[in-house]
């Protein structure tokens, strides 16, 4: 860190002294720079204080695992709640049941079945007679019609940006142009990301 330093130093000296830097450019951008450089190092350790808490009872329930003689039953509960967590985590689904079953089902069809299919449909997902069934209510067709709707105005933006840029095109400037169509493009890869 001393020697990067040490070569912006030297950058920065050679360009005042050349005269291509002003001394005013230097202040002004240590005073920017430097409450930002402050703001993100701040964030980091504010993400990472998250992830101590958010970790904080699975590394507990490991640390009593390894640290102390346990029975056998305690033992078998604390790696029970230990795979409860991870299994949590991976589904998004809090039930142990329906854990179980999602868990068994992904062994057998990974290549088919994705975790974050389990995740985004976790509250249509229910237990009857021991099997995981797909309930598809009000609420399963309410969410698909937003997201529809989502698409079709993404994709309607898109269309529309096209149609300007093709129909006005005397009054638009190039990057004008250029700007629309990069719009039409977003707005098309959001169409596919929501239908």
């Amino acid at each position: 860190m001393d020697k990067i330093l040490d070569i912006v130093n030297g950058w920065i000296t050679a360009a005042v002294s050349s005269g291509t830097l002003q001394i005013k450019q230097i202040l002004l951008f240590i005073f920017i720079a430097g409450p930002l450089a402050l703001v993100i190092w701040k964030i980091r350790g504010i993400i990472a204080f998250l992830n101590d808490v958010r970790n904080s009872k699975l590394n507990e329930l490991q640390r009593i695992l390894d640290s102390h003689e346990l029975s056998y039953e305690l033992s078998i509960c604390i790696k029970d709640d230990i795979e409860r967590i991870t299994c949590y985590r991976r589904t998004g689904i809090f039930d142990v049941a329906r854990q179980k079953i999602i868990l068994h089902l992904l062994v057998e069809n990974r290549d088919l079945i994705s975790v974050g299919f389990f995740k985004k449909f976790r509250t249509f997902l229910l237990i009857k007679d021991g099997t995981l069934v797909f309930k598809k209510g009000f609420s399963f067709w309410f969410e698909n019609g937003i997201y529809a709707l989502f698409s079709l105005q993404f994709l309607s933006l898109a269309i529309l940006s096209l149609i300007l840029s093709t129909y006005r095109h005397e009054y638009i400037p190039i990057w004008g142009h250029f700007i629309l169509y990069t719009i039409a493009v977003v707005m098309f890869l959001f169409f596919i990301a929501f239908g």
